[in-house]
């Protein structure tokens, strides 16, 4: 086996398993994101394996050499500085170049934050989109916050300390009666999970959830679809933009909705565009 993707804990050491800390012992290279981090868990664990930079900078230049180590029988450990690496981290391109050369991997599974906060948030899991982390730029991020609010499944998501409240804050603006979980330090001394509509939750951050450590957003699904069938297809595509969804999205939405082909929505919805 050339690579185990190795889950770490989240915050709390005692997570640990014994499969990672014999995996790491045994491996010839620990891929990691930031060395000083991974360096804690090792010497906790007195695992004196040597550690390797592999993060968003520089994967692209470290990839081919760890390719070729691995086709002359070196062994590597993925891990990131937190939980299940690959997840909102580098590492699905090394995967992808493996599996296209014929090397093996395995996983060796720990926990992941968005998965803990779902299961403590109290809003219905059956059918669930992760969407990681909003775009940084304030236009993209308020443009994907709309098409998540308008998306029908409960949806997850992660948030810095120092955004949380303008994010709860659009939250809000697009939905105030939406219920929303917030989860944070997850498996930590100070581990916090609230459910509050979106007009209750911003009063709390701040005060009763202070804003320190990573956070994750839980939002409870849009209502299905309440446009009348009898309005004609193309303000039907046009009210599901005013919610948030792109064209690409409504006309899809609409055509599943009505029984019709995409192409007949598509048509119809940009002549009347003309």
């Amino acid at each position: 086996m050339q690579l185990y993707i190795t889950g770490t804990p989240l915050g709390n050491l005692e997570d640990m398993t014994y499969r990672a800390v014999e995996t790491l012992k045994n491996v010839d290279v620990i891929l990691c994101e930031d060395t000083r981090t991974t360096r804690k868990l090792t010497t906790h664990f007195d695992i004196d394996t040597p550690l390797r930079a592999y993060h968003d900078f520089n994967k692209e230049e470290v990839e081919d050499r760890i390719i070729e180590e691995m086709h002359d029988g070196r062994t590597f450990a993925l891990v990131s500085d937190a939980g299940m690496p690959v997840i909102s981290d580098p590492g699905f391109e090394l995967v992808a170049r493996m599996q296209d050369e014929g090397l093996e991997h395995v996983v060796i599974p720990s926990g992941s934050a968005f998965a803990m906060a779902l299961v403590a948030s109290g809003i219905p899991s059956y059918e669930f989109t992760y969407f990681g982390f909003l775009p940084k730029t304030g236009g993209k991020r308020k443009k994907k916050l709309k098409e998540i609010m308008a998306h029908e499944l409960t949806s997850v998501l992660y948030e810095s300390p120092h955004k949380i409240k303008d994010t709860v804050a659009m939250i809000r603006d697009i939905d105030e009666s939406r219920m929303v979980s917030i989860s944070r330090e997850i498996t930590k001394k100070f581990e916090q999970h609230i459910r509050r509509p979106a007009s209750e939750m911003l009063e709390l951050l701040g005060g009763k959830v202070p804003l320190k450590g990573e956070f994750v957003i839980v939002i409870e699904g849009a209502e299905a679809e309440s446009v009348h069938f009898d309005i004609p297809v193309a303000e039907h595509v046009e009210a599901l933009t005013k919610e948030g969804l792109t064209p690409k999205q409504a006309i899809k939405k609409v055509a599943e909705a009505r029984g019709l082909k995409k192409q007949d929505v598509y048509d119809e919805f940009h002549e009347t565009k003309k």
